[in-house]
């Protein structure tokens, strides 16, 4: 990836204020999946980060077009294929990263076509699958021993792993379980029950769904703190899904948000259907709905451990994006996230918002040819996001992404002439360097410097107490 910087000017004349339009980032493919069958496609899993190397997964492709596990490093090179799945297939969660030894689940394959868990080492030996998920009885509506299909992220410990199935268990709507790293005691922490039928709308069509108390289908994964861990399910609750509280032994099962019902266009007010998982930072989960929202294309939300404070962050409109289905990446007090879909081309946005819900900003829009159908939550390394698309790019196979976000000025109620002088907020990835400067003159500009800052990926005010004194001007704010 080649360094680059940008400046963001801001036009000072006669006190009247207008900022000029100048890019806040750098979008870079780092790869194109499907120049082959056996390069593998369709990365619907997130990165997992170890040093300067990011793994990931393919749901498709492979020598025998069950899926690969993949690595490559943050500049774009050195991609190569850690193995072409055999027996278990079509990998839809992400990995987590312990030592050198990466552990991950499929959505099918495995001893009863139901999924399995596995691990691998990160150069690519070792591999191993530590459990497969059992048969299920279609006469009883999928219900097995210990669930079906896992789709959500692992989380773990250092000697556990816990994770969901979205379907399966006694009744048929997935489970929560442990396992501990070197495969031993696999154990269901939770069965979610039977639901009740019913009718709701969500993508604007209709969708069986149903009720009951504790919530159904956990598609997403989990995050732990403490012996504690929180997650949500798509369906159950009163109607549209719940946030759940767990105890690591599975006791102590809680919910802390029920979603509302939808109006007939699929619109509500707090959203509905949560499928990702969850972000926790001290005492607040921040979280996403693929739907409902004022415009029927879900939300941005926060809430606290306790259940209290549940808040609506930002309802997506279509035109800022639509259907969120990833988790948010936290850095500071800004969460970054993307979309399925909407936005210019419809294909789905890049977007960030403070964690008080102010200042959302629409970083980039896939296309075709950038990307298409992201899910995966971003990793963070210096000041660049990474990530995958499933579909689009050069061979429509998928690709992983690098988004380098460089600092930018907010025009938020800050922005402009206070009682000391003219001021604004200014933020960026945490760790980066912001260099603010100043000239009288713009076509043969003499940059004075004023301020030089250490970001940390939360708002920081800039005051210029001299602004009287030089009268009109020009300010930019960039990267060495």
């Amino acid at each position: 990836m080649k360094a680059m910087k940008t400046f963001l000017q801001i036009l000072l004349a006669a006190r009247l204020l207008m900022a000029t339009d100048s890019p806040a980032q750098v979008y870079n493919i780092l790869h194109n999946f499907g120049v082959t069958y056996r390069d593998g496609y369709a990365p619907l899993t997130d990165l997992v980060l170890g040093s300067n190397t990011l793994y990931g997964s393919n749901a498709s492709g492979g020598t025998n077009g069950n899926g690969t596990i993949f690595k490559l490093n943050t500049d774009g090179s050195g991609y190569g294929i850690l193995r072409s799945l055999t027996n278990s297939s079509s990998p839809e969660g992400g990995m987590v990263l312990i030592g050198n030894t990466l552990y991950g689940t499929t959505y099918t394959g495995g001893s009863a076509n139901n999924g399995s868990v596995f691990k691998i080492n990160t150069d690519g030996s070792g591999y191993f699958e530590m459990h497969s998920f059992s048969a299920t009885v279609p006469s009883t509506f999928g219900t097995n021993t210990d669930g079906n299909r896992p789709q959500g992220d692992l989380v773990t410990d250092g000697s556990t792993l816990y994770g969901t199935a979205g379907l399966g268990g006694a009744a048929g709507n997935g489970t929560i379980f442990k396992i501990n790293t070197d495969g031993s005691a696999f154990t269901v922490l939770k069965t979610f029950p039977v639901t009740f039928v019913g009718t709701n709308i969500i993508y604007g069509n209709p969708l069986v769904s149903g009720t009951n108390a504790d919530g159904a289908r956990p598609i997403g994964g989990l995050v732990l703190a403490g012996s504690t861990l929180f997650g949500a399910t798509y369906h159950g609750g009163t109607s549209n899904g719940v946030v759940f509280a767990v105890q690591t032994d599975g006791s102590g099962y809680t919910v802390l948000k029920y979603f509302s019902s939808i109006k007939g266009i699929g619109t509500n007010s707090d959203g509905a259907a949560p499928v990702a998982g969850l972000t926790l930072n001290g005492d607040t989960l921040y979280g996403v709905t693929v739907g409902g929202g004022v415009a029927g294309c879900g939300n941005v939300f926060r809430l606290n451990t306790n259940g209290g404070g549940f808040t609506g962050l930002h309802d997506f409109l279509h035109s800022d994006g639509a259907f969120p289905r990833n988790t948010l990446l936290l850095d500071g007090s800004t969460l970054y996230g993307t979309t399925a879909g909407g936005g210019l081309s419809n294909y789905g946005t890049i977007f960030m918002i403070q964690t008080n819900g102010a200042n959302f900003t629409t970083l980039g829009n896939f296309s075709a040819s950038l990307g298409t159908s992201c899910d995966s939550k971003f990793v963070l390394s210096s000041n660049t996001l990474y990530g995958t698309a499933a579909n689009g790019g050069a061979n429509n196979g998928g690709v992983v992404l690098g988004l380098t976000v460089l600092p930018q000025i907010m025009n938020d109620g800050n922005f402009g002439i206070q009682s000391n002088g003219f001021g604004f907020d200014f933020t960026g990835i945490s760790n980066q360097t912001a260099i603010i400067e100043f000239s009288v003159n713009l076509p043969q500009p003499t940059w004075l410097p004023l301020h030089t800052n250490i970001l940390t990926g939360s708002p920081e005010y800039f005051s210029d107490p001299e602004f009287s004194q030089t009268g009109s001007g020009f300010y930019r704010i960039h990267s060495p």
